[in-house]
């Protein structure tokens, strides 16, 4: 009797079967297809052990772009045969013609390197494959200059920097940015990145390249630009003491505001020496404030303030006035003489020092002459010697004449007083002033004598002409006579006998003009007989 299967042991055998079959079948189909590939069997074609029997090949994406420097593409390279079936493990040789671009290395992978387009190629026997790679950076971030705060002084300009780079982070160049500022009044920029600060404040700066933004914050800072002074220029006080008002300076910024909380030094300049007196910091208001004490040199002392950051200074002049008790003055050329109305021939002058013996320069000087008399070329100041000179017309009036100097304001030191002479000019005028136009007997002297003035031409009397006289008739006690002091010459008439009018004529030395005095001779009386 046969044995009977099992049906599971059937359906096992049936598969261990097919297993074994399908083993068979792809062991007689690779022999076939390397018989074949050899040319053992079918076509007598052949190929080259390298190749197996590639047919084909390709690579995968085509094209593609970068948009990093740095990034990568993987490239996939098929290869198959001439029934398209895929060689796995075939050893192939990639390439690219711009190895500056890009680069590939042996797993198909692409680096980009430059900016540029490239062409990847793989190669299999004389089957050839390419891939276009195109790097073309794209800006991932924009950065102004350090992405710091900005700080820029107020009135100056600065040139903004910005770069672009891509994701990685590498810089691209060239750029083309759009600026632009939140608050033009505080900070303008121009198409180049060129800031320029207007006024203080803060505002944001913006560069625009490809879409992509970026901000930096600009503070501009106020800077001194001018210092002005506001009270306390002028004055006057004795010397060392504090002058009556304190000195005010205003520290205005670049655009004319008020700058407060500056530091304003104020350093005193006299003949000696540059002494700092004092430091003040500007008020909400730019205002700073000094009480001054004048050195004890008299004469024009200055105030040089300064802030820091500005180059110019402001200079605040004041008058120290000499004090009396340490003012010594000495008149230069004191006593002269000269004709009246005439300069004298040296000019006057008046040293100034002190109870030391200093000499004190630039000490204020003011000539005040008198009896008509001018001055001219008056120094208005001591110089570096403690002299000052004027010339010094005389008043038309002869005799002694007067000329005040006053020293500083004329109030603490008692004016100073300079002498001169005054002689008559020239004799230039005679006329008579007594003895003129008398009656008496013929024969008789005259009661009164023939009295005539010679004066110059301010009328001053001329002494010391002579004076000629010259009787019609009669006799003279004397017919040259020279004028007296007063500049009178007397002569005394005694008439001539003949009855009526009689004249004496006069001529002075120097004077073109000639003087008649005239007397009438009456008849003598007579005597009666009884």
């Amino acid at each position: 009797m046969a044995r009977s299967i099992p049906p599971v042991a059937k359906v096992h055998g049936a598969v261990s079967l097919g297993v074994k079959l399908a083993s068979a079948t792809a062991a007689i189909c690779t022999v076939l297809t390397f018989a074949w590939d050899w040319g053992i069997a079918g076509t007598s074609t052949r190929r080259s052990v390298g190749t197996f029997g590639a047919a084909w090949v390709g690579l995968a994406p085509a094209v593609d772009t970068l948009t990093s420097l740095g990034d990568t593409v993987h490239l996939a390279a098929t290869v198959t045969d001439r029934h398209g079936v895929a060689i796995v493990g075939l050893a192939v040789r990639w390439s690219v013609d711009h190895a500056d671009v890009a680069t590939v290395n042996s797993d198909g992978t692409v680096v980009a390197q430059a900016p540029g387009s490239a062409t990847v190629l793989i190669t299999v026997g004389d089957l050839v494959a390419r891939a276009a790679v195109v790097v073309r950076p794209r800006t991932a971030y924009v950065h102004i200059a350090t992405d710091s705060a900005i700080t820029i002084a107020e009135g100056t300009t600065r040139a903004v920097s910005v770069r672009a780079t891509d994701a990685r982070g590498h810089v691209l160049e060239p750029v083309v940015a759009r600026w632009q500022s939140a608050d033009s009044s505080v900070a303008t920029v121009d198409s180049t990145g060129v800031v320029r600060a207007r006024g203080a404040g803060e505002t944001t700066l913006t560069a625009t390249i490809d879409g992509i933004a970026a901000a930096a914050p600009v503070t501009v800072t106020a800077v001194p630009a001018t210092l002005v002074a506001i009270a306390g220029g002028g004055q006057h006080a004795e010397a060392g003491a504090v002058l009556p008002q304190p000195v005010v300076v205003r520290l205005l910024s670049y655009r004319g505001r008020p700058l407060a909380g500056a530091p304003v030094h104020f350093r005193r300049v006299d003949p000696l020496a540059t002494v700092e007196i004092g430091q003040a910091t500007s008020d909400a208001d730019g205002r700073a404030r000094l009480a001054w004490r004048l050195s004890d040199r008299p004469g024009r002392q200055h105030l040089v303030v300064t802030t820091d950051g500005l180059d110019s200074a402001l200079t605040i002049v004041a008058e120290s006035d000499p004090v009396a008790a340490d003012t010594r003055a000495s008149i230069l050329a004191d006593s002269q003489s000269a004709r009246a109305g005439t300069a004298l021939a040296t000019p006057i002058g008046i040293r100034l020092s002190d109870s030391a013996g200093r000499l004190l320069p630039d000490v204020p000087i003011a000539w005040v002459p008198t009896d008509g008399a001018r001055v001219a070329s008056g120094a208005s100041r001591t110089d570096s010697l403690g002299e000052a000179r004027a010339t010094w017309t005389l008043g038309p009036r002869a005799g002694p004449q007067r000329l005040r100097i006053v020293i500083g304001d004329g109030r603490a030191v008692r004016p100073a007083i300079a002498h001169a002479r005054a002689a008559a000019g020239p004799p230039a005028t005679l006329r008579a002033v007594s003895g003129d136009a008398q009656r008496a007997r013929a024969g008789a002297t005259l009661p009164r004598a023939i009295a005539l003035r010679v004066a110059d031409p301010a009328g001053n009397p001329a002494a010391g002409v002579r004076v000629r006289f010259v009787a019609s008739q009669g006799t003279l006690s004397d017919t040259i006579v020279v004028s007296d002091s007063a500049g009178v010459a007397r002569t005394h008439w005694t008439l001539g006998a003949a009855v009526g009018t009689q004249h004496v004529v006069a001529k002075a030395d120097g004077v073109a003009d000639r003087v008649t005095c005239s007397a009438t001779a009456a008849p003598a009386s007579r005597t009666r007989h009884h």
